[in-house]
This record gives structure tokens, sequence and C-alpha cells, in this order.
């Protein structure tokens, strides 16, 4: 079974098995997002699941997966802090039968634990702060 990511809108991370079988694993997909699956393409050897109508249903901006698409992609992609990838992020390999390599699951926390420690300081932040730090956290991880 490969192994996915889920990132919640709150910044944690959640490791769990897709079903071998694609019908099954696209089921899944749509469960965990409660929607239709819409890929993301940040990185070249992973894909981003969002709900595919999320920005309409006004699902909460998910800061931990936007700022990791940010870090992957190497840009801001928000628009000026405008767009934030919607609720519930599930990250799987671009290789359908296979698991996320090690590196990149590493990435995912880290850019989840410094998204969080950023946002939790206490003081305000501003969204270049959270790219430039996803950014710092991805190249430490790997």
């Amino acid at each position: 079974m490969p192994q996915a990511l889920q990132i919640e809108t709150d910044g944690s991370v959640e490791t769990f098995a897709l079903p071998d079988d694609r019908t099954t694993r696209d089921q899944s997909l749509k469960a965990r997002l409660s929607g239709t699956p819409d890929p993301g393409y940040y990185h070249r050897r992973a894909t981003m699941w969002v709900h595919d109508n999320g920005h309409r249903e006004q699902f909460q901006g998910n800061l931990v997966a936007t700022a990791l698409a940010c870090a992957w992609r190497g840009l801001d992609i928000t628009y000026d802090a405008t767009y934030f990838l919607p609720g519930r992020v599930v990250v799987t390999c671009n290789e359908a039968d296979l698991d996320l390599a090690p590196e990149l699951i590493e990435e995912v926390h880290a850019v989840a634990a410094a998204v969080r420690k950023l946002l939790t300081g206490g003081a305000p932040v501003a969204w270049g702060d959270v790219v430039a730090v996803s950014g710092t956290a991805r190249q430490q991880a790997g």
C-alpha cells in the first residue's frame, strides 16, 4: 500500500496508507478530502490533492500546505497572499503505486514544524516570512 501524507489546516501532518487498487484509492482520496480530488503539481515527484471546489465552498486556507507548495516551487504561489490551498491536503507520490520518497516526507514534516512554530510564536507574521521559513526548513531537511 502506497504511503501518503495528510496536512490539516491546523498544520498537523498524518501518515497513512493508500489502497493499492486505483478505484479504491480514488475513493479514499475523495473521502479524505470530502469531495472530488483535484491534483496540484508543485514538486516533480509529488502530487498535492485538494478538494476541487474548496475555494468556492470557502474552505479554510491551509497555510502549511501552501507554504510547502511555495518551498517546492521555489516561489510564492499565493498571488500576494490572496490564494491558499483550501482545506485538508493529501500528498502522494506522482507514481500511483509508490510511496513518497523518505526525503519528501522529511521535508513535509520539517516545513510543517517550522511554519507552526512561526505562526504560534505570538508576534505578527507576514506571509513572506512564512515562505522564507518554509524554504529554509525544506533545504535543511534535504
